[in-house]
């Protein structure tokens, strides 16, 4: 394991969390706070990475291209007032898409998938529409690292390879000539006034897949919602993995 401090980056924000990155290719990890990277928390948004899997396998959405129609309930996040489809349910963080799903499927099909999954803590509390956002379920950056190389290398269990296919497809934040970096955000509350904030995907480079997994904490969501993406790449560029 390579330890980094990367407390000045974080330090530009006004926040301290963790960054963890595996590179599978030598077996190798760069860690920065690496006591926290074990910390473990809500996992939010970045549930939705398992979230689209097991809406796909339980034949709740069918594809990229199905329309899920808006009911008319206005949201304060604009791009989630329109019909969606998976693709921008994924884009925006739709929450609604999500709630719908998750009534569908149910609590207990989720904590079926959990367990297989082996993913963070498998504690699922509260409603079917909420345990990613409250209750006791939580994951580690490391847990998030461990999930993701599952999902990438079709690890998964019940888990199809075409699902798989269509979840990595979605989560493609960017594609240049040199390398193509896919995640997904989360944002949560911890008490009323602390927010955990998330940013875990993997970039792929030269055939090489890398996992990473950033987190921190803060009081202000609205004003550290960009910050996530901002530390995870300058990280990446002090890694030489993105320019």
């Amino acid at each position: 394991m390579i330890d980094k401090d990367y407390n000045s980056i974080f330090d530009k924000h006004g926040v301290d969390g963790c960054f963890v990155l595996y590179n599978q290719t030598d077996n190798e990890y760069v860690k920065y706070n690496s006591n926290l990277c074990d910390t473990g928390y809500i996992p939010a948004s970045t549930f939705k990475i398992p979230n689209s899997l097991i809406a796909l396998e339980e034949g709740v959405v069918k594809d990229t291209n199905q329309i899920i129609k808006w009911d008319g309930h206005e949201w304060p996040n604009k791009p989630w007032n329109q019909d969606q489809t998976l693709k921008t349910a994924i884009k925006y963080s739709c929450i609604w898409i999500y709630f719908g799903f998750a009534e569908q499927i149910g609590i207990e099909k989720y904590q079926d998938y959990v367990n297989s999954f082996d993913y963070g803590n498998k504690i699922l509390t509260g409603p079917p529409t909420r345990f990613w956002l409250a209750g006791l379920f939580r994951i580690s950056a490391n847990q998030q690292i461990d999930f993701l190389r599952r999902f990438y290398n079709y690890e998964l269990p019940n888990i199809s390879r075409q699902s798989i296919d269509i979840v990595k497809d979605i989560i493609v934040l960017e594609k240049t000539d040199n390398y193509k970096l896919s995640g997904k955000t989360g944002g949560g509350m911890l008490t009323e006034t602390d927010y955990i904030m998330w940013l875990v995907g993997y970039i792929e480079k030269d055939n090489n897949p890398y996992f990473y997994a950033m987190n921190f904490k803060t009081h202000d969501f609205n004003k550290l919602s960009q910050a996530r993406y901002e530390i995870t790449k300058d990280i990446l560029k002090d890694l030489k993995l993105i320019e």
